[in-house]
């Protein structure tokens, strides 16, 4: 089904005539700009993102597996937070900062907060190309804090579909394209289900977002615009806008119930140790009216090492032990010691992971934006050993990781001079989802480190049923 209509697509693509494809030109530049798809630099200059005009076509039946897998790995990770409270082995795995653990410990300082809610953004090397089976599935990475596509994962379909109507759905009978779940409605319901279960009776929302920085993404004005849409009481701050009074949050005159942040933690310090004052937020995660909670910083790279270390079997079931084995690299931080390798073997780390150079990738444990992340197989013997030691003087901040394959793929794109060209690229998958449902962010480059801020694109995504 998918292998026939992939292409038959990309023939259509190739059958355009040049007045049709101006056309169509006409129409993406206008979606595009009409529906905000755009990312800014460090230095605030906007560029629009690069889409590519096939979609990936899911199948329903693959929209429920993901949702199960997807939500019982959240499930398991957000176990981290309780773990890491009470085990010393764990907070040396996912260490925070001496500034972050004060904030950590003062919100966790009665007890574990009931309730916590982490929404975020769970990568894996799925691509939906032509195969009929979506196989050898790996989590990539979690993104618990700021994660971006809850704006552009609908705003791109939309763009794309309007083409595609256009164009080709006629073309597809007996099957026909539908949106996937909203991932904006589904971080409304988690925030409207969390004020429930924190006994919030109104529902006025702050988007946070720290104004020091100019670059990044457009999602917390265009998240805000999308609540006011649905009725809900929404407004974009900066953390200096909020303030306390007894122990509420206050914006203005409006009594806030929920935050929705896309600021770190060490953000916030940032903006205490200039001089601003930062007890409202720290009220506000002690109130728990924070998403994603505090243990959102809990999405270190190195958390990886807990699911793939025998050393930590204990803490989980034999139903997340398997799905562990099966979907999650082998991962280590990087520091001198014995422990066990892929095949549960034990192995000196260090000369380890330099001797198996070619199936191993390096990362910052918590950087984002594909920085600094060194694959075995694509670097020289003596750049790899200089960058272990690299990583041997920051204890800590890198680990090792089992090299996950990037699949790459031929998209129809919209050339700069308005011709449609056909290329190869990576492409990797992002899964949002909460206790209902799942939606998939679609990312590609030419890179094997596929980021939209490296000036990766997104893969619009759209359901095909019948």
């Amino acid at each position: 089904m998918r292998k026939h209509i992939v292409w038959k697509l990309n023939h259509y693509f190739k059958s355009l005539k040049e007045k049709e494809i101006t056309r169509i030109a006409g129409i993406f530049n206008q979606q595009i700009q009409h529906l905000n798809i755009r990312y800014f630099s460090d230095s605030g200059k906007p560029r629009d993102i690069q889409l590519v005009l096939r979609p990936w076509f899911i199948k329903p039946r693959e929209l429920a597996f993901f949702h199960r897998l997807i939500y019982a790995f959240k499930a398991a990770h957000q176990r981290l937070c309780e773990l890491y409270l009470h085990n010393r082995a764990i907070q040396e795995i996912m260490p925070l900062r001496p500034d972050e653990k004060k904030w950590f410990d003062l919100i966790n300082r009665d007890k574990f907060q009931k309730y916590q809610v982490v929404f975020g953004r769970w990568d894996t090397n799925v691509s939906f190309d032509e195969r009929e089976r979506i196989t050898d599935v790996k989590f990539l990475e979690t993104n618990t804090v700021g994660i971006g596509g809850i704006h552009y994962i609908p705003v791109v379909s939309e763009a794309i579909k309007k083409i595609l109507q256009i164009t080709f759905e006629k073309d597809i009978h007996p099957y026909h394209l539908k949106f996937q779940a909203d991932p904006r409605h589904l971080l409304a319901e988690e925030i409207k289900r969390h004020a429930r279960l924190i006994g919030r009776r109104s529902l006025n929302v702050a988007f946070l977002e720290n104004r020091d920085y100019l670059g990044g993404t457009v999602e917390i004005p265009e998240l805000t615009k999308y609540f006011l849409s649905l009725g809900i009481h929404a407004v974009s701050v900066d953390p200096r806008d909020l303030h306390l009074k007894a122990d509420e949050i206050y914006y203005r005159d409006t009594n806030i119930d929920m935050i929705y942040r896309d600021s770190e933690l060490q953000e916030l310090i940032d903006i205490e140790k200039k001089g601003h004052a930062m007890a409202v937020l720290k009220q506000a995660f002690v109130n728990n009216q924070v998403i994603s909670s505090i243990a959102g910083e809990l999405d270190h790279k190195s958390s990886f090492e807990i699911f793939t270390n025998p050393e930590f079997a204990a803490f989980f079931n034999n139903a997340q032990k398997a799905l562990f084995k099966k979907y999650l690299p082998w991962t280590r931080m990087i520091k001198e010691r014995k422990t066990a390798d892929p095949n549960n073997r034990a192995v000196d780390l260090i000369p380890y992971i330099i001797k198996k150079k070619d199936f191993l990738t390096i990362k910052p444990s918590r950087a984002y934006g594909g920085q600094g992340v060194v694959i075995g197989k694509l670097t020289e013997k003596i750049k790899w050993s200089e960058y272990v030691q690299k990583a041997l003087r920051k204890p800590g901040e890198y680990v090792a990781q089992s090299f996950v394959n990037i699949r790459q793929e031929t998209f129809p794109v919209l050339s700069s001079d308005k011709k449609i060209e056909f290329q190869k690229f990576y492409s990797v998958s992002g899964f949002v989802v909460n206790h209902r449902s799942t939606a998939v962010l679609g990312r590609f480059s030419k890179e094997m480190v596929v980021n939209v801020a490296r000036k990766g694109g997104i893969v619009p995504t759209l359901v095909l049923s019948k």
